[in-house]
């Protein structure tokens, strides 16, 4: 029988159990990009090797629910409801309404001592009973598993989707109602060790197509931002010490567009290049730093290329058996999510305390910030620029093993100008709006 867990694994057991469920299915933070929003925490297989590795993902993997076992397959359910009101919906003047948040999920996992397989499917809906335009209803579902050949291993993964751009997210200017999209993603993984140092090359396939938003009467078509990307990458990995590496990642990718009436697609060839350490030893801070930089360059189109210098942190800090310290910070260029950008540059920072008030009371609070930089379209017209600030609260209650309930508060508030004149959204190229979200709701994981 297991012991009693010890105060930190009290915490963290609290802290990261609340934490889990509303990372794979609730509505994405401002620093997530398409389908990355999404990612499957546990499936093998899918973990792409640039991620895979991070201190928060590992401290998930570590401390989710025990699940159901079934012969050799764990089995865990999940399901959440929450019910609240929120003062701006669509980023736009008098759409306030309440909301209603309910989301499921299912994921399998083998029990296996050497290879691994899995499956997982959730579903996330989103009700405004006073502005219906603003409702949508997410849902992803996908598989994989790894073959262990000796030291080396080979994993492959697919996940479909089915979800909307969100006119709160950072980058989605212009998007007024959520816009749905499909996508599908596939990929191949090869670990190769040799003795402390390992190389894995992975090539990833993903293709968007993107819908129609719909509302009051009027049908806005994204599908210019549908397109397919090709990604293939090689991580390399040293072992400095047990659960210490350096690392050093390179990736190329190639983007192809669907072409639209009187316009030019975005297609595009990408490289880029990452080094860094990933420290995850037992100690009070724990942390992942990667800094490199990239380089887009555009094939059909005028718009000029783009370089930058790139770079993640990923730190967990526990100053106090009963406190602990996240925070997130990084910059890199995502794909258009607006059919007025051709690139964008986004640094986006967040910090999140977490503290146990009681053995069964968790609080919480963040604040983020960010900043989205639009390329020129075409030479001589201006880049627009988004900044994006979030803060919020939140109390959370462990009732038992399985149930936890929540009391939440968030704010967000966003200011975005310039871009070409004339702008079909923003004739005076400036757009500004503020959100408040409050909200209880209930997690259910088994």
């Amino acid at each position: 029988m297991l012991g009693r867990p010890s105060a930190r694994g009290r915490f963290r057991l609290a802290v990261l159990g609340v934490a889990a469920l509303p990372c794979l299915l609730a509505a994405p933070s401002a620093r997530a990009q398409l389908i990355s929003q999404y990612f499957p925490v546990d499936l093998p297989g899918y973990t792409a090797p640039d991620l895979a590795d991070t201190v928060t993902m590992r401290q998930l993997l570590q401390h989710q629910a025990a699940g159901i076992h079934v012969g050799s397959f764990v089995v865990r359910p999940s399901a959440a409801f929450s019910a609240g009101y929120n003062t701006n919906t669509l980023a736009t003047p008098n759409t306030q309404s309440a909301e209603l948040d309910t989301n499921g999920g299912l994921r399998i996992n083998s029990d296996w001592s050497r290879h691994a397989l899995g499956v997982f499917a959730s579903v996330s809906d989103r009700r405004f009973p006073e502005i219906p335009a603003a409702n949508y209803t997410n849902w992803t579902t996908g598989a994989g598993g790894s073959l262990s050949l000796g030291h080396d291993a080979l994993s492959a993964g697919y996940t479909h989707y089915g979800l909307h751009l969100n006119s709160m997210d950072l980058g989605n200017f212009g998007v007024s109602r959520p816009v749905p999209y499909m996508a599908d993603d596939y990929r191949l993984t090869y670990t190769k060790l040799f003795g402390r140092f390992s190389l894995i090359p992975s090539a990833i396939y993903q293709d968007f197509s993107f819908g129609k938003a719909t509302g009051g009467g009027i049908d806005t078509d994204y599908g210019s931002l549908s397109h397919h990307l090709e990604t293939g990458m090689l991580t390399s990995r040293f072992e400095l010490s047990t659960g210490n590496a350096a690392v050093l990642i390179l990736r190329a990718s190639a983007a192809q567009f669907v072409p639209t009436q009187g316009g030019t697609p975005n297609d595009y060839v990408d490289g880029a290049a990452f080094a860094g350490l990933d420290l995850n030893t037992d100690s009070v801070v724990r942390y992942r730093l990667l800094a490199g930089g990239e380089t887009r360059h555009f094939t059909r189109s005028p718009a000029p290329s783009v370089t930058t210098p790139t770079f993640e942190i990923d730190t967990i800090w526990t100053p106090t058996l009963l406190d602990t310290v996240t925070v997130f910070f990084y910059r890199r260029i995502i794909d258009p999510t607006s059919p007025f950008a051709r690139n964008q540059t986004v640094t986006d920072g967040r910090i999140q305390i977490d503290h146990e008030l009681r053995r069964n009371i968790v609080l919480r609070g963040f604040t983020e910030g960010g900043m989205s930089v639009t390329g020129q379209t075409v030479a001589g017209t201006r880049s627009r620029t988004q900044t994006l600030f979030k803060f919020g609260a939140s109390v959370n209650w462990t009732v038992n093993r399985y149930l936890t309930a929540s009391l939440s508060f968030s704010h967000v508030n966003n200011y975005s100008h310039g871009g070409q004149a004339p702008d079909p959204l923003f004739n005076d190229r400036r757009s500004t709006f503020a959100s408040n979200y409050v909200a209880i709701g209930l997690n259910f994981a088994e």
